[in-house]
């Protein structure tokens, strides 16, 4: 059946101008940081309450989160120093190379760099990326954030952000907040969590400034990792039904990009944190139903099936965001329905050839 969404809900909201800055190739095949507006009044200097980023060292800038965290920061004039490795890296202008699992290439870059801040964003971004490279997972996610947690050590780092995922919760339901035990099954999930893990130790043994944030489901303009919504919109601009595997009960927990850079940006100005981890998501859960319902209002004469309802399959209801609401001031701030058409349109300008508008 047809989903469908009704957005009552939504009448008489004030839209608000989600179009993110990320990066584009140009003719030449150089990538470039873009700088528009972002839905927040830049901060141009240090508000009451909250620490001095200083000189930020941001790892896998070169990725979704790491662009749109990089460019938020160039406009909010702060010096940046962005890292990533491979082609991304050469292609970059001002990039440098720092490839997180080499311990003496981490080492090179920190050492000297009077970094009072880094954001640790390089990591395998999502259970879909790499899966038949485990250990090359473990080494990136795992290793890769222990290398970064001792370089900051040594060299007395102010304050490292650690970038989690919402997947350490694996196949639970109901509600989970951060003193849920995590279950995780995947070896993404895994990793990640032993990152947790070593994080907590060294502010245990060793008194590091360290928070972890547990991000869910970042979407948004300027992605690369393929994602079934992604895919759903493309299959949809084209004017093409679509057929779902996902039940239409499932629960999904999608975080619009600039809300997840205001979170570790949030987190990383806090002056005080009593918690090291945090939720960082849009909270109560949407069905996957209602998700189909908001692209097929937009786009009326597609038709997007799911499949039938599975209670056993339904998900975690809702991750809880109120300790990061405490604690550093969180508030996710994209309604997904706004998200949603933004990201359309977004897409639909590609698709043209069009200038992100």
């Amino acid at each position: 059946m047809k989903q469908k969404l009704s957005r009552s809900g939504a009448e008489g909201r004030r839209a608000i101008d989600f179009r993110h800055s990320c990066t584009r190739v140009q003719p030449n095949g150089r990538v470039v940081f873009l700088m528009t507006e972002s839905a927040t009044t830049r901060r141009h200097g240090r508000k009451a309450g909250e620490r001095e980023l200083g000189r930020v060292l941001v790892t896998g800038a070169g990725g979704f989160l790491g662009t749109a965290i990089v460019t938020e920061l160039q406009a909010m004039n702060v010096d940046v120093v962005a890292s990533d490795i491979g082609p991304v890296a050469l292609a970059c202008a001002g990039m440098i190379h720092c490839e997180v699992t080499d311990f003496n290439q981490v080492g090179a870059v920190v050492e000297g760099g009077g970094f009072t801040t880094i954001l640790h964003c390089g990591a395998v971004s999502g259970p879909m990326v790499m899966p038949d490279r485990p250990l090359d997972i473990w080494r990136i996610n795992a290793g890769g954030t222990a290398n970064i947690l001792e370089v900051a050590r040594r060299h007395g780092v102010g304050r490292i952000i650690v970038c989690s995922t919402s997947e350490v919760y694996g196949n639970q339901s109901g509600r989970v907040d951060e003193t849920t035990p995590p279950l995780t099954s995947t070896v993404y999930g895994a990793s990640k969590l032993a990152g947790e893990q070593a994080m907590m130790g060294y502010v245990h043994d060793h008194g590091l400034d360290a928070i972890a944030l547990r991000l869910s489901w970042i979407y948004g303009p300027g992605r690369q990792t393929p994602t079934m919504l992604d895919r759903l919109i493309r299959t949809t601009l084209r004017g093409e039904n679509s057929s779902l595997a996902i039940p239409a009960d499932t629960y999904t927990h999608y975080l619009h990009i600039h809300d997840a850079v205001q979170g570790t940006l949030a987190a990383a100005t806090a002056e005080k944190a009593d918690a090291r981890i945090f939720n960082i998501t849009s909270g109560r859960g949407i069905v996957m139903s209602d998700v189909v319902g908001i692209i097929t209002d937009l786009y009326p004469d597609v038709t997007v099936t799911c499949a039938q309802p599975d209670p056993v399959a339904r998900g975690i209801s809702k991750i809880a965001n109120g300790l990061a609401k405490r604690d550093i001031g969180f508030k996710p701030l994209v309604p997904l329905s706004e998200g949603l058409a933004a990201l359309c349109r977004a897409l639909q300008h590609e698709r043209e050839g069009r200038p992100p508008a």
